[in-house]
């Protein structure tokens, strides 16, 4: 196998789509065929080796039917319990987006997903106890509103916080070379505080403390989400200094500090994802680094509390270890980042969305993508 192409894609809660295509309303069910037939040809086009998708159907029956109809030629890496995906919510609307990964059946490669008793004993190992059985201690703001003029800004502590959807590690196997592969979908950002004035105004987070509350809440949870993948990977760095490890998905952040992190925390996510440069080894680079600048983006929001900030924002990544570059000085994985490899699809996906109405668009994501090269004989 020369070259490895692995793509990360939201897919813009596939489980309603799901639901849709078997709609008793002709119309909803005509507009859902018409955008799973949209993501069909998205994922054609795509030509990965390795696709991990989030937002993905509830469940393996149903990703199986999904993915039966929307991916022909990919095989679906499953684990054959729908319980030790570690995904919580059940039926309701954000128990319904799940990862999965999907090889390319024409690809010699053979692949399975790490068990999660795997992840939380390594995890639990790097973080001195601090996380146990998937689970760690957090502290955050919250809003008091008893109804009266007792209302106030309080701190809780401690509180705990888990994954509401877990990361899956795929194990991929190419050539007797192994390559892991950890597909995430981090905690979202959003909230649905009613907020007084407008978010230009001197004296908006004032107005506005249960919203402070709740920005401060959502951002302690990613962060600590984003902390304990890191520890996992350093775990497997302590057991193999030049391993190839990719970490990709839609980690509902992206490098840089927005309004809030400016004002609140000021911290960057992706830089705690990546680790610190000091321990070159154990550093992860990004699929996006020599990407164009006008390029490097695969979402449009227009954020409502950073009326100023660019909408063309970056959630979507895909970073890899050192082992996997060409110039890493220790021992090189199988397959190497190819210069310039690294894309936001954005050719893909106008292609496919451009002559087809609104109903039909694929994702409000565009799909990432990383090509490795195999390396040459040492």
């Amino acid at each position: 196998m020369e070259s490895l192409k692995v793509t990360s894609w939201n897919l813009e809660h596939a489980d309603k789509l799901l639901d849709r295509l078997s709609d008793d309303d002709a119309t909803r069910r005509r507009h859902a065929e018409a955008r799973a037939e949209a993501v069909t040809e998205e994922i054609a086009r795509l030509e990965a080796d390795i696709l991990l998708v989030s937002e993905g159907p509830r469940g393996e029956a149903r990703a199986t039917e999904f993915f039966a109809r929307t991916a022909p030629g990919y095989r679906l890496i499953t684990r054959g319990d729908d319980a030790a995906y570690g995904m919580k919510g059940g039926n309701s609307f954000t128990g319904r987006q799940w990862l999965w990964f999907l090889v390319r059946d024409e690809s010699p490669i053979t692949g399975q997903l790490l068990h999660l008793d795997r992840w939380q004993a390594l995890t639990e190992a790097a973080s001195g106890g601090a996380h146990r059985a998937g689970r760690w201690e957090i502290s955050y703001p919250k809003w008091e509103d008893p109804g009266d003029s007792d209302a106030r800004l309080e701190f809780s502590i401690p509180e705990t916080h888990a994954h509401w959807r877990h990361p899956q590690v795929l194990q991929a196997e190419i050539g007797g070379s192994l390559i892991e592969l950890i597909g995430c979908h981090l905690k979202s950002k959003y909230n649905d505080a009613r907020v007084e004035g407008h978010a230009s105004d001197a004296d908006f987070f004032a107005m506005n403390p249960r919203l402070v509350a709740d920005l401060i809440k959502a951002r302690v949870k990613i962060s600590t989400e984003a902390a304990d993948v890191r520890h996992y990977i350093e775990a497997r760095f302590e057991a193999q200094s030049d391993a190839a490890i990719v970490v990709l998905g839609d980690l509902n952040d992206g490098p840089g500090k927005e309004r809030i992190e400016r004002r609140f925390l000021y911290h960057d996510l992706i830089g705690a994802l990546q680790g610190d440069v000091f321990f070159a080894r154990r550093f992860l680079n990004h699929a996006l680094f020599d990407a164009p600048d006008g390029e490097r983006w695969s979402v449009h929001f227009e954020d409502a509390l950073d009326p100023g900030r660019d909408p063309h924002i970056l959630l979507d990544h895909i970073l890899f270890s050192q082992a996997m570059t060409r110039s890493h000085r220790g021992t090189r994985a199988a397959f190497l980042a190819r210069p310039g490899g690294g894309r936001v699809e954005h050719q893909v996906h106008h292609l496919v969305t451009s002559a087809r109405p609104k109903y039909a668009m694929t994702s409000d994501h565009k799909p990432v993508s990383m090509i490795f090269d195999q390396a040459p004989p040492a």
